[in-house]
């Protein structure tokens, strides 16, 4: 993870990105992370290639951000109840089990000792409904869960003081088939026709970025891929889910 790539420390965020999607994808994730289709998350602090740059994550600097008995303080993208924190070799993490089965990973996000955050999720996608036989990729949570997943991400970067500015990649992968659902009030999901989405990834100057207006165009890029020109959830200008999140 740690790896120096050619090119501007936003394509070595998008080159690192993409090295650590394929074995997700192919179901080698942590905590044995292995659904056919999920949001893929990675938030990397410029310092990440800086020789030697490391987080202080030994018992003596436990914070709260990432302490296993408070593991949702590393917010899995769309859990609603607490995940499972856990230490590994290269960092910490929480993951979050499938209603089904408590053995099976349905999301995690983890913590790299150089800064990078990496977090995947099935969770926004849902089965098919009546006799649709498409899986649902829950829009409202795509944007929601996903601008408060990383803002919390941010905070607990800039506790470790980690090196700004940082990139964030997102990516969608097995959403072939599957409907962008924007809610009862929205229109009509059209079926995605590509496997993989992927949009550019954006760079946030400092911790305090607003993070949705920052993530607006790679949003934006995943609705028109489903047919829709933009977020459905801005109206005049204005993100009319803000309140939501405003309040959480």
């Amino acid at each position: 993870m740690a790896a120096k790539y050619a090119g501007g420390s936003n394509e070595q965020a998008t080159a690192l990105h993409e090295e650590r999607l394929d074995p997700v994808a192919a179901g080698d994730g942590y905590f044995g992370f292995d659904e056919p289709r999920a949001v893929v998350v990675h938030v990397v602090p410029d310092g990440v290639y800086d020789d030697g740059y490391a987080l202080d994550l030994g018992a003596s600097a436990v914070v709260p951000e990432a302490d296993p008995s408070r593991p949702t303080q590393l917010p899995v993208l769309g859990a609603r109840d607490p995940g499972q924190g856990t230490w590994t070799a290269d960092g910490f993490g929480a993951a979050v089990a499938t209603d089904a089965d408590p053995d099976r990973c349905a999301g995690y996000a983890h913590l790299f000792s150089n800064g990078v955050v990496e977090s995947v999720s099935a969770l926004p996608f849902a089965d098919p409904e009546g006799d649709d036989e498409s899986p649902l990729l829950d829009g409202r949570a795509l944007e929601l869960d996903l601008t408060a997943a990383v803002r919390r991400y941010l905070r607990l970067l800039a506790y470790h003081q980690a090196t700004a500015p940082v990139h964030v990649a997102i990516s969608v992968f097995g959403t072939a088939g599957c409907r962008l659902d924007p809610g009862p009030d929205g229109p009509d999901a059209a079926p995605i026709r590509e496997d993989l989405l992927a949009p550019f990834p954006v760079t946030l100057s400092n911790f305090d970025a607003d993070v949705r207006s920052a993530l607006a165009d790679p949003l934006d890029a995943f609705w028109r891929s489903a047919g829709y020109p933009g977020s459905p959830f801005v109206d005049d200008g204005g993100w009319t889910l803000r309140s939501a999140y405003d309040g959480r």
